[in-house]
């Protein structure tokens, strides 16, 4: 309880600073400010920081507030009201600096900033699975989903995953599925799309998936060759056979035409 207690008051100075810096804004929902594309250049989920739990990168932004200066009264002021805000006002003024550029967390630049910043969404992600009414929570799972990070995208699938299911948040999520060069997003990804496509949404699931296979990163290309099989069905097994005729000879193409293989056998009966 204690160290919730602390970073939840870490995350407190931080956007206090921010807040001294004019980055603090009031909305309170997604939809009233640009998508986070901006920023430097950020590594997948599956680079070498893949893996690491909320709390570990929590722990990198915790230490990344002791940098900040929070001097002034104006800072006093920004921290005391931040002390009441709710995860959606606090995650709007987090995606509103990491947009442009300008949350300044820490002194250092690029994966020490990114890292400070995603530190603090998974924190007030946590914060709005306890709190955020079920539309709050899907509107920013939705728009989360877009996040350049990959720890914030797999952590936006788990709690969509875990709200009734939409047709609008199925599609936010196979927007951002269909552009990942990220093989371990995509592996917590598959059970959640069977999920949903058990309830009949699935739409453009075939289009993300031959993308990526086909012409997706090669990572990203291999993962989907090996877990394609649950996704094939009458109306796509025949797109997907064109496109194991024309990848090059190799493991993708191998495992593409098991699944497709696997497929034919379980019609059959076999």
């Amino acid at each position: 309880m204690k160290s919730r207690v602390k970073r939840f008051w870490a995350g407190a100075v931080v956007l206090a600073g921010l807040a001294a810096g004019g980055a603090w804004v009031s909305a309170t929902a997604p939809g009233s400010a640009p998508a986070a594309t901006a920023g430097p250049p950020m590594p997948s989920a599956s680079s070498a920081t893949h893996g690491v739990a909320a709390p570990a990168l929590a722990d990198r932004a915790r230490m990344a507030t002791g940098r900040v200066s929070t001097a002034g009264p104006a800072a006093a002021a920004s921290a005391a009201a931040l002390a009441s805000a709710t995860p959606s006002q606090a995650l709007r003024a987090l995606t509103r600096c990491y947009a442009a550029d300008n949350c300044r967390l820490t002194r250092g630049e690029g994966l020490d900033e990114h890292f400070a910043v995603v530190g603090l969404v998974l924190q007030q992600l946590e914060r709005l699975a306890a709190q955020g009414s079920p539309a709050e929570q899907a509107a920013w799972a939705r728009e989360l989903l877009a996040f350049p990070d990959g720890h914030v995208q797999a952590a936006a699938l788990a709690l969509a995953a875990r709200l009734p299911p939409s047709a609008d948040t199925v599609a936010a999520a196979v927007s951002a599925l269909a552009k990942t060069y990220d093989a371990v997003l995509l592996g917590k990804a598959y059970p959640v799309l069977q999920q949903w496509q058990q309830l009949g949404l699935n739409s453009g699931y075939d289009d993300m998936l031959l993308g990526l296979v086909h012409t997706g990163g090669w990572q990203a290309a291999q993962s989907v060759a090996d877990n394609v099989r649950p996704f094939l069905n009458a109306g796509n097994v025949g797109r997907f056979a064109q496109v194991a005729r024309e990848l090059p000879p190799g493991a993708r193409q191998q495992s593409l035409l098991r699944a497709l293989r696997d497929y034919q056998l379980l019609q059959q009966g076999g």
